[in-house]
């Protein structure tokens, strides 16, 4: 079992800027057609400052590989169970965005091939003024 000590540990802030490159490259793999995503114009002329990203570029932003490495969770077969997201704002291309990802729990669940982990990883995307962007509820499921 993983070891319940990890709750509550949290990474170090990650600053990430958000480019319009990446939110058209998202949308493309999304295969979402809406102009805000595509055109300057079309997004300026709905009231946003730039390129607006989907609903979950966040999950782009999210993924602090060193922190994710630290928790130690080994070779074995990760499954992405689910995935929450909570919205301050919608993100625009040339947003600076700090996030800390933190574990916010650590269970264990029956499955038929025996017992599994469940570790429950939160991110929190925050502005340059400390607003709240995103937060995301990550769900992993760890095979013994």
């Amino acid at each position: 079992m993983l070891d319940r000590s990890l709750v509550g540990r949290e990474s170090e802030p990650v600053v990430h800027e958000v480019e319009k490159g990446a939110i058209r490259r998202f949308a493309e793999a999304l295969g979402d057609p809406n102009p805000i995503y595509q055109d300057e114009a079309a997004a300026r002329a709905a009231g946003f400052g730039g390129l607006v990203a989907p609903p979950t570029f966040p999950v782009a932003l999210a993924s602090n590989e060193r922190f994710r490495h630290s928790l130690d969770l080994g070779t074995r077969s990760i499954l992405h169970g689910e995935q929450l997201f909570e919205y301050g704002r919608p993100l625009v291309a040339g947003d600076r965005v700090t996030v800390t990802s933190r574990v916010a729990d650590v269970l264990e669940r029956p499955a038929a091939s025996g017992p599994t982990d469940v570790i429950v990883i939160e991110d929190e995307g925050r502005d340059d003024r400390g607003e709240l962007l995103f937060r995301s509820r990550e769900t992993l499921i760890l095979r013994r």
